[in-house]
């Protein structure tokens, strides 16, 4: 099906045919070649993309309000409030210690592997009440430890964006209970997770960090803390110290790598008893003992969201010999406002506060001052002993926070906050009802922490509008470049000079002129910088899309065929303005999805032949099987709860079924090659380098990966299974070494011999033409010269994604790729049936009109946008099917560490965007398949496919752009909707790393596959791309 456009007065619209002359550039552009011009494009868009995304996010994802002051320190002018009750304190955190891991109320289904186990804070609580207190905590989401280090050092509330930091942190400068303790001369040990000595920087005397990153590795650094604590509470190395911070990660580790439901968890916990029983013994009189979970976990051990058992932290204080409360009951008017849990399944509630209370109750209890951005609530019981020093302290904490609010400067809170600062400052002259100032003063702080979590911080409007114009002119930037590619067909590439120098001159002169104006006016050249770039990119935005409206023609007909994919894109884009749609999105991309094969199913009786409309019935339908079958296999988000079961683990577990293991094996080994194979059988294309590459190079590779993950699979359950350390040791030596066996081939091997090898054909017999009676030579595969090579460069990012991806999403993406290959061949189909039903219109004598004669090569067809949609709706749904969701909690952290044991940059960030947007990748390689697939070449002659190639990249791009957009548009438009941070913006920012992720992925398709595919086929053919 392919050729050079054969001009023809009444040609068709789908047939590629002549084209009206624009006039040429005369600019440096003109040099360019049309593949650089293409390249260009694309870089261009990417810039709008980028310039858009950061500025709208600028405005949108909040960040807080941190005020640079700090609290002074206490002396003989300024007394403490209260008296200090202990000079010395141990604090260990336990990551992810969840409520009801330490709770004495277990929820009525109770379970062996986490209840009951970390039995010792319930223990002394019975037997000394007055001094070992349990609360539930609650840690304000995102629930990831940097941000609940910060909250429990400075009390102040995390923001949305922080989480973003979480691999990379950063020091905290504000004021904090570390900046005060050292302000007081107290000497800080610290040993455990290294997050600390990011955040607090030369701040411990006494320093024992390790890598915290390596969920893979369950003890390493609970045995360094356990090797270090010990030491320093031997009474002769006590005065060496005065706080001792350690922070155990095997519980969190547990729960990430096989969940909370596992024998691995109860030893870890019967370790962590352990632990406290001894720090228990050795502790003396004058230390005060805290122990807390930053956060908690959900039933597969995840965590970062705000679902209830993420944000369910467990705290307990315990003190030797001075009591944390006080023996009698106080009066009601005091402790009924004090707030209670009950863990979801328990029946007996428990004392609730919020996490970030610890820090104003930590400071006075160990004699300084409350940090100056704090929000927290003293924790009452610690100060009952004295209702006179309860007042002082809650009056003390009430004034911190009201200091706070007025260096904040927002004018409406404060207003909305006077009456009851009013009311609690209308108590303190009244000597004789100490309750009174306790419970207005209480009240204040914790209505200020209420109206801060509503309110958190402001949304940058301006910022916001800019970034959404941006991002909806770059839409419709790419629909105008589509346009205008489309309609001046094998020209194209003198439009797109013109558009481009035309924009760019117009957009940097007028950027440049309202750059140094906001530059003159501010003196400040970063300003000039930021509105230069703005301003040119809005620019030339317009300049691009001005056209576009000039010749606006609205169809005559209706033609289902181009009338769907933007109907569905439409209907993809409007789902956001919903909570509930994009809660179900998995669902809405399958309905989507499936809906142009059943179209293609119903319009195929009118296929002019009877093998045609079995083909397109066929193809149609096993398109919709195995899109039915990807779909079954899902993680399912807390809000789909009960209507949603998890597949793509094993019950509650976060590991593969074992007969996923077990299957990948054959998939690798045989199901999957063999179906690339047949699929290029049809057009003889498996010849050349293709035998070799799918049979050896592919399959050795994908049996290296699905081995690899078998391995993983043992060392998750070596427990149940019953491995020895020795099989245990060997298991993760053969494990890394495979991974960077696939890895080092992947990256090396595989490109390098698609690069050197010629096309997928093979020299058939010599057969003489009977008309000139010339010997001429039989070539296999020549039909498919384009698309059997490009086939075998997208196995290689394939192939690489395949190794990131657990045995479920191995399994699905198989699938996939065969789902992409049954839809080529139904596209290649179709195309035939328009070809012939345009040449019978055509023929003369349609009364002797001979399908078997019909030379299809000779024609091409031009692209449709409807075309690209079941490549871009396989994209999302190869997202979902892989085991993800818009929610943090579903990021997949194994396979940051394939390869590898710890963290190693840049290759575990990589391998987790690979994991996340695998698929997404793979559609945006995918792309060029539609005009390679089965198009000729024709030697010595020129055929459209740099134009046809970049018509679908760009409506690729413009679908992903409308979806972005849509995305910006409502989260902002909701933005101060109930469920903004839990839905709106998780799913934004999906979007947005999406958009960026293909345009990477559209540059490296085009710059290498297409590229490098036509060079091949010019060099053996001398056929040209253009």
């Amino acid at each position: 099906m392919t050729g050079s456009p054969q001009p023809q007065a009444n040609r068709p619209s789908v047939i590629e045919g002549p084209t009206t002359k624009v006039s040429r550039s005369t600019s440096w552009l003109r040099n360019l070649s049309r593949t650089n011009l293409a390249t260009l494009i694309l870089l261009y868009i990417t810039a709008l993309h980028v310039i858009g995304l950061y500025i709208f996010t600028k405005g949108f994802l909040l960040t807080r309000l941190t005020i640079p002051h700090v609290s002074p320190p206490y002396t003989p002018e300024n007394l403490a409030p209260v008296p200090a009750t202990h000079s010395k304190a141990v604090i260990i955190i336990i990551d992810a210690l969840r409520t009801d891991f330490i709770s004495p109320h277990y929820p009525q289904q109770k379970s062996p592997y986490h209840h009951g186990v970390l039995t010792l804070p319930s223990e002394l609580s019975l037997s000394q009440p007055d001094h070992s207190l349990i609360f539930n905590s609650f840690s304000d989401p995102p629930t990831s430890t940097m941000q609940r280090i910060k909250g429990i050092t400075t009390g102040s509330l995390p923001t949305f964006i922080d989480i973003s930091s979480n691999f990379a942190s950063t020091a905290i400068e504000e004021d904090s209970l570390i900046s005060q303790l050292l302000a007081h001369n107290k000497t800080l040990g610290f040993m455990g997770d290294d997050t600390w000595v990011n955040l607090f920087p030369d701040s411990f005397d006494l320093s024992h960090p390790y890598d915290s990153f390596n969920v893979e590795d369950l003890h390493s650094v609970d045995d360094g803390v356990v090797e270090h604590i010990f030491p320093y509470l031997v009474p002769a190395n006590q005065s060496k110290w005065d706080v001792l911070i350690g922070h155990f990660l095997g519980v969190d580790h547990v729960g990430h790598r096989v969940g909370p439901n596992r024998d691995t968890m109860r030893s870890k916990l019967a370790q962590m008893d352990r632990v406290l029983r001894r720090v228990v013994e050795m502790l003396d009189d004058q230390t005060l003992l805290v122990v807390l979970g930053d956060h908690g976990m959900d039933d597969k051990g995840n965590h970062g969201g705000d679902a209830e058992l993420e944000t369910s932290s467990a705290m307990w204080l315990y003190s030797k010999s001075t009591p944390l409360k006080a023996a009698r009951k106080l009066d009601k008017t005091i402790t009924e406002t004090w707030p209670e849990y009950t863990f979801p399944g328990s029946e007996t509630p428990l004392r609730h506060i919020n996490q970030i209370d610890i820090v104003p109750t930590l400071s006075l209890l160990l004699g300084v001052p409350i940090p100056y951005n704090n929000l927290g609530s003293v924790i009452p019981e610690c100060f009952s002993r004295d209702l006179k020093v309860l007042e002082a302290a809650t009056r003390n904490n009430a004034e911190q926070i009201d200091r706070y609010l007025e260096a904040y400067g927002d004018e409406s809170l404060k207003q909305s906050l006077k009456t009851a600062w009013d009311k609690a400052r209308a108590t303190v002259d009244s000597t004789n009802s100490p309750e009174k100032s306790i419970n207005t003063h209480r009240h204040y702080a914790l209505l200020a922490l209420r109206h801060l979590r509503a309110l958190w911080a402001q949304f940058s409007l301006p910022l916001i509008l800019v970034g959404s114009l941006i991002l909806g002119l770059s839409a419709f930037t790419l629909v105008a470049l589509y346009v205008g590619v489309r309609n001046n067909g094998i020209n194209w590439d003198v439009y797109a000079r013109l558009a481009l120098e035309t924009s760019f001159t117009a957009s940097g002169i007028a950027g440049s002129i309202v750059g140094t104006l906001a530059g003159i006016y501010t003196a400040n050249p970063l300003t000039a910088i930021k509105v230069f770039i703005t301003t040119a990119a809005i620019i030339s935005e317009i300049i691009i899309i001005f056209p576009l409206f000039l010749k606006v023609s609205i169809p005559q007909s209706f033609n289902i065929n181009r009338s769907i994919g933007p109907l569905l894109l439409v209907a993809h884009s409007l789902s956001f303005a919903s909570n509930s749609f994009i809660m179900w999105e998995d669902r809405v991309v399958l309905f989507l999805l499936t809906t142009i094969p059943i179209i293609y199913l119903i319009k195929a009786l009118s296929a002019p032949t009877a093998e045609m409309r079995l083909r397109i019935i066929g193809l149609s339908l096993a398109l919709i099987v195995v899109i039915r079958l990807v779909a079954t296999v899902t993680v399912c988000r807390e809000e789909q709860q009960p209507y949603c079961r998890v597949t793509f683990f094993s019950g509650s577990t976060p590991v593969a079924p074992r007969w996923v293991v077990l299957a990948t094996i054959p998939l690798a080994l045989n199901i999957l090659p063999r179906a690339i194979g047949i699929t290029l059988t049809r057009s003889k294309s498996l010849a050349g380098p293709a035998p070799f590459f799918l049979g050896y190079l592919f399959r050795g590779v994908l049996l290296s990966n699905a081995i690899y993950w078998g391995l993983e699979y043992l060392e998750t359950n070596s427990e149940s299974i019953g491995l020895s350390e020795s099989a245990l040791t060997t298991a993760n030596f053969l494990k890394l070494w495979i991974a960077r066996f696939s890895i080092g081939t992947i990256l090396g091997a595989l490109p390098y011999i698609w690069f050197i090898s010629p096309l997928c054909i093979k020299i058939g017999e010599k057969i003489i033409n009977q008309e000139n009676n010339k010997e001429e030579v039989k070539i296999l595969g020549f039909a498919n010269s384009f698309g059997s090579t490009y086939l075998l460069f997208l196995l290689i990012p394939f192939c690489l994604i395949h190794l990131t991806n657990q045995p479920m999403g191995q399994l699905t993406l198989s699938l996939l790729l065969i789902s992409i290959l049954i839809y080529l061949e139904l596209i290649d189909t179709r195309r035939d049936e328009i070809i012939l039903k345009n040449q019978f219109s055509l023929s003369n004598s349609p009364g002797s009109f001979d399908e078997n004669e019909l030379n299809s090569n000779s024609i091409i067809v031009k692209p449709i946008f409807t075309n690209l949609i079941p490549l871009i709706l396989i994209g999302f749904l190869g997202f979902f099917s892989t085991g993800h969701q818009a929610v943090f909690q579903t990021i997949q952290w194994k396979s940051a560490f394939i390869g590898f044991n710890f963290v190693q940059y840049p290759f575990s960030p990589f391998f987790l965007i690979l994991n996340t947007f695998g698929f997404f990748i793979i559609s945006s390689f995918s792309i060029p398949l539609l005009s390679f697939w089965n198009i000729s070449p024709k030697p010595f002659l020129k055929i459209p496919l740099i134009n046809h190639n970049l018509q679908f990249f760009l409506g690729f791009l413009i679908y992903h752009n409308f979806i972005t957009f849509s995305n910006c548009l409502f989260s902002s438009y909701l933005r101060r909707h109930l469920m903004v941070w839990k839905v709106f913006a998780p799913r934004f920012m999906l979007s947005g790393i999406t958009l960026l992720i293909i345009d990477f992925s559209c540059l490296l398709a085009l710059t290498i596959g297409v590229r490098v595919t036509a060079w091949k086929v010019k060099k053996t053919f001398g056929c040209d791309s253009i």
